[in-house]
């Protein structure tokens, strides 16, 4: 027993090494890893991803199936990469001002974006669509034929970029934009709720496991371990 409880307090020390902010020069780090995750740094080939890794910008992340990834950026917003998805993340500091990009082909990204500060954004597009985000919360996806990004709380500025149209997308509502230039926005769905609220859970809150322990005169002794 005692040999387990180590295990599980290492586990939890090294999950909360991995949620540590990056170091200046990177723009994020890999917060989680689950089963099949790559990543190919500027100008090289493909690497398994392992948590705790910074990342620089240019760089790509990439999902197997049934895998997921969490990526941190450095102003602790957090993307989770749903599966059979590859991302390209984008970072440019312009004076004290943080710019970043997370793109995609087809896929799936939760996010949680901390609410940007003066003159910041944070940009989800696709070779269909532009979501500009200033902090909220919700589920961007791209396919062959449209976009859809689905807002949990706040407010994104959904563009299209074959029309050039636009829609504000609030907490509650999902837009829709297509490859024919069309775009617009609804009230969520039931499952449409569901499924960024489930997307949007990067795995960052804090977890709390009770043991109950038989000591040798026959008393119980509790041990609470926290962890993320």
């Amino acid at each position: 027993m005692k040999h387990f409880i180590t295990m599980l307090c290492a586990a939890a020390c090294v999950v909360v090494l991995g949620a540590m902010p990056p170091n200046e020069g990177s723009i994020a780090l890999v917060s989680k890893v689950i089963l099949d995750v790559t990543k190919k740094p500027v100008g090289k080939e493909w690497l398994p991803a392992k948590r705790g890794e910074m990342l620089s910008s240019g760089e790509r992340v990439k999902t197997g199936e049934r895998s997921v990834a969490v990526i941190k950026f450095k102003d602790n917003s957090m993307v989770r990469v749903r599966e059979k998805t590859e991302v390209l993340l984008g970072g440019d500091m312009q004076g004290k001002s943080f710019f970043k990009t997370t793109e995609l082909e087809k896929g799936v990204i939760g996010f949680s974006i901390k609410k940007q500060q003066q003159g910041e954004e944070f940009r989800f597009s696709s070779p269909t669509s532009v979501a500009s985000i200033r902090g909220t919360a919700g589920l961007f996806s791209a396919s062959d034929s449209s976009d859809k990004l689905i807002v949990i709380e706040g407010l994104v500025r959904f563009t299209n970029k074959i029309s050039s149209d636009g829609v504000d997308v609030q907490g509650g509502q999902t837009g829709i934009s297509t490859r024919d230039g069309k775009i617009q926005v609804r009230s969520s769905t039931q499952e449409e709720r569901l499924a960024a609220q489930l997307a949007a859970r990067t795995g960052e809150q804090e977890n709390r496991l009770d043991i109950e322990l038989n000591n040798n005169d026959g008393s119980k002794k509790n041990i609470e371990i926290r962890f993320r």
